[in-house]
């Protein structure tokens, strides 16, 4: 089994044998499908690991070893330039380039839909690149070929993509140009299919992620009943219930003991409310049935936080007074203490 971040030796082989033409100066054109097809078949989530050894194997470098005399002599060499205006789907190699120049060139000869979520990657990838020219090529890249590329192929590459690009610090507006592909519709619905299909992997994550922006919200209500990991439902249940997205900015201090000087650090959020109205009972009274204690949890957690009451909420609470969870159990006798129900139980049981 291959390390993650690593090539399969046979690609190796592959990027080689193009290094070895782009050194000699030759037509890389019997190399370049061969290529492509190695990049294709990358997993997007492994971009920032292998640009790096994509380079070094297919030496994408700036300078070429000299040519002995009789080949100066004899035989004319194509520089990289050359051969990417030769074989044009030798932009998909040169992404990878250690020259900014030829970085840019490339991006400037992609056209039409991207062939794999990886390449889908490697555009976005450049949009946070060192060298200002190379991002605003790559702008210019994406506006050309995301809005023409599949959406099975965006969903995938968005999987690996939204879990690292908070980390990207270079890019500003060009962020923009991605979010603008997730929200179109035909992505929106296939991201939303990819997190309630999903048995492992961390989808919760990828939902908290989406939520800064409103493209999933119509999709809460089927995320809530209908994802298979119960993080998902419980997330959709705590949003809707809420009638607000919110995530992760960072972290605040928050004072336990201030004249002791004691104090921790929680997380941040920032908040947007949801598109269309929710009335968060129904929603409270299905995840309160679910058969996850994670759903269950965050139903009797949105009744506590919202300050939720009336027959419903109290009919729930009681339900789950002998739930198998303790932390359950401890949340519905909360609610029902707080409304007196257990009191007056106790003086007619009496």
């Amino acid at each position: 089994m291959l390390k993650p971040g690593t090539l399969s030796p046979e690609a190796e082989r592959t990027l080689d044998a193009l290094g070895s033409l782009l050194d000699s100066g030759e037509n890389a054109a019997p190399a370049v499908a061969a290529a492509v097809e190695v990049l294709s078949n990358l997993h997007p989530s492994t971009i920032s690991q292998v640009a790096r050894i994509i380079a070094d194997t297919a030496r994408l470098r700036r300078w070429r070893p000299e040519p002995s005399f009789l080949q100066a002599l004899f035989r004319s060499r194509l520089s990289d330039k050359e051969q990417l205006l030769q074989n044009p789907d030798l932009a998909f190699l040169f992404l990878f380039h250690s020259d900014g120049r030829i970085r840019e060139c490339a991006l400037q000869r992609i056209r039409g839909a991207l062939p794999s979520p990886f390449l889908f990657a490697a555009v976005a990838y450049r949009l946070n690149d060192w060298a200002e020219p190379v991002r605003a090529a790559a702008l210019a890249c994406a506006k050309r070929c995301f809005s023409q590329t599949q959406a099975g192929i965006i969903v995938a590459a968005a999987e690996a993509l939204l879990l690292r690009q908070d980390s990207w610090r270079r890019w500003d507006r060009e962020r923009e140009v991605v979010e603008a592909a997730y929200a179109r519709a035909d992505v929106a619905n296939a991201l939303a299919d990819f997190i309630r299909d999903s048995k492992t992997g961390p989808s919760s994550r990828i939902l908290r992620l989406m939520l800064r922006r409103d493209v999933l919200d119509r999709h809460l209500l089927t995320l809530a009943s209908q994802a298979l990991q119960p993080p998902v439902r419980a997330l959709a249940v705590e949003t809707l219930a809420a009638g607000r997205a919110k995530w992760v900015v960072g972290s605040e201090w928050k004072w336990v003991n201030k004249p002791g000087g004691l104090g921790i650090h929680v997380p941040a959020y920032e908040y947007r409310p949801l598109s269309g109205v929710h009335d968060p009972l129904p929603v409270i009274e299905r995840a309160a049935c679910d058969r996850s204690p994670i759903v269950r949890r965050a139903a009797l957690d949105a009744a506590i936080e919202h300050r939720l009451h009336g027959e419903a909420v109290e009919r729930i609470a009681a339900t789950l007074l002998t739930d198998k969870s303790p932390s359950i159990r401890e949340r519905a006798t909360f609610i029902l203490a707080r409304r007196g129900i257990l009191a007056r139980r106790g003086k007619t049981e009496a």
